[in-house]
């Protein structure tokens, strides 16, 4: 049985999972700007604009996947120790959005390491071993 054309395996997960941050990190501003609208503060812009920034690594980590997932991970990470030093409650705020994150981030990072460390490609039936290009960081 085979899958339908529209439905295939993702060849870089990578990217999905860069881009799944993306919305989620979208999603959470635009909600978060609809409901509070003038208490909207600094903190929440820079988490409504992240967003582009993921879609940016996306971008790169169609040639470098794990300097785009480090990256994203790092960012992610400086911007929950930032609040974990404001305040523990606002660290644990929000679960249903930052676990699916860090989860996302984690398959990035997961992808990225596998690929590199993926044994390179033998040549096709000629007989010799043709040198297959490094993947890139």
């Amino acid at each position: 049985m085979t899958a339908p054309r529209l439905i295939r395996k993702d060849k870089n997960p990578t990217i999905s999972a860069l881009l799944g941050v993306a919305a989620i990190q979208i999603v959470v501003g635009v909600l978060g700007w609809s409901v509070y609208g003038d208490r909207f503060g600094w903190l929440d812009w820079v988490i409504t604009y992240s967003g582009a920034i993921y879609i940016g690594l996306s971008i790169l980590a169609r040639q470098y996947r794990l300097i785009a997932a480090v990256i994203g991970a790092t960012l992610y990470g400086a911007f929950l120790v930032f609040q974990a030093t404001r305040s523990i409650e606002l660290l644990m705020s929000g679960p249903i959005f930052k676990v699916p994150v860090v989860i996302l981030l984690l398959v990035a990072l997961v992808s990225a390491l596998r690929r590199l460390a993926a044994p390179p490609a033998r040549a096709g039936n000629s007989g010799a071993a043709e040198a297959a290009p490094r993947p890139r960081l």
